[in-house]
């Protein structure tokens, strides 16, 4: 039984293969369409991907800066510092104290304005405290509530996050991503109407062969399983054409990017599919062609078979 299904397969898929090769051009038009239709969602997956592994690369950890006050004693700062170091040790990753002198010195270095500090009688530059939460403390709420809570601490003059650029990053990545998901629904459905359209016009050239077939007794089921094939096959070589114009056109921005990276003295590279994601696309599209063409030839057969 098992072989003679096997049989019935390759015979099918010989005679749809052939008949394929005999309407060249057409089969190309609509597999050039399918792939176009592809090329969008896959090149915009790929750009998310990037851009989100691109902020996971490159933004550096949030920390908290602690500006202490500047009427502060050098017992009352350590025991301001003691006290933050204490206040939450769940929650942080390492501390580092910077002392006013420290300051001071850190900003003559890289101002160049040492002279003109020399003059000041006092020292202008508070003593500061940064914070490097630890990594399950570092979404954007809990680092402002963690900011809230050491602004009470007695001594501590202000406390600042910046999270500008991790909502920047965030926001960037989260737009990319619906934008993502939205060409991907809308050309899955142009693709389903290009099979299904496609499908349905070799139903529709095919009549007479089929109300033969109905009149001999065959099944809908034994009579659309060549053109459910064909969806299929179209579906696999849409997706594979697809894949391949995704690469070449990540091929051609590498260039471009490398040679942006180089100015920036960063080292970053364009990513493109994993294997899980090539084997995802392709088993995805088959679906897609074995679906559309489903429904339009069992429609359609069902149409012939009721005028006869």
């Amino acid at each position: 039984m098992l072989d003679s299904i096997n049989t019935q397969t390759r015979y099918i898929l010989r005679s749809v293969w052939s008949d394929l090769k005999q309407r060249k051009l057409g089969t190309f038009l609509t597999v050039l369409v399918i792939a176009v239709s592809l090329t969008i969602p896959t090149i915009s997956y790929l750009l998310w991907k990037n851009t989100k592994q691109a902020a996971d690369e490159f933004y550096p950890e949030p920390e908290l800066t602690v500006y202490l006050h500047k009427n502060l004693s050098d017992h009352d700062i350590d025991t301001v510092v003691d006290n933050i170091r204490q206040f939450d040790t769940d929650k942080i990753e390492s501390l580092d104290y910077i002392s006013r002198q420290q300051s001071l010195e850190d900003f003559q270095t890289w101002s160049g304005f040492g002279e003109a500090l020399e003059v000041l009688d006092n020292n202008p530059l508070p003593a500061v405290v940064i914070l490097k939460p630890k990594k399950g403390f570092t979404s954007t709420d809990d680092m402002l509530t963690f900011r809230n809570e050491l602004q009470q601490i007695k001594g501590v003059q202000e406390v600042r996050l910046d999270n500008g650029w991790l909502e920047k990053l965030t926001s960037l990545t989260q737009l990319i991503a619906r934008i993502s998901i939205t060409c991907t629904l809308l050309m899955f459905v142009a693709v389903f109407l290009v099979i299904s359209n496609s499908v349905r016009s070799d139903v529709s050239n095919s009549r007479v062969s089929i109300n033969v077939m109905q009149l001999l007794g065959a099944t809908d089921y034994f009579i659309s399983r060549p053109f459910i094939y064909t969806g299929m096959i179209y579906g696999l070589l849409g997706s594979i054409l697809a894949i391949i114009f995704s690469l070449m056109t990540i091929s051609y921005f590498t260039s471009v990017v490398r040679y942006v990276t180089d100015m920036f003295t960063v080292k970053f590279e364009l990513h493109a599919f994993d294997f899980s994601e090539v084997v995802l696309i392709i088993v995805s599209t088959i679906f897609l062609g074995w679906l559309s063409a489903q429904i339009a030839t069992n429609r359609h057969i069902q149409k012939i078979g009721s005028k006869y």
